[in-house]
């Protein structure tokens, strides 16, 4: 499988809306990024599957 490069993001967004993204975040005991592309994959974008993956260590 050919690993995929990665770029970094950073936006501003409302303090309300960073604290549903958490909640719901956790609530799937998923991360933000994993949140994040799921809802973009699922609006049509393509991500790869690896990609959405929780990459912290000890998770997957």
């Amino acid at each position: 499988m050919a690993k995929t490069t990665s770029d970094i993001l950073q936006l501003r967004i409302p303090q309300a809306l960073k604290r549903r993204l958490a909640m719901d975040a956790a609530k799937k005991g998923v991360t933000i990024r994993s949140l994040i592309l799921s809802a973009l994959a699922a609006a049509g974008y393509d991500v790869p599957e690896e990609e959405i993956r929780d990459k912290r260590k000890g998770r997957a």
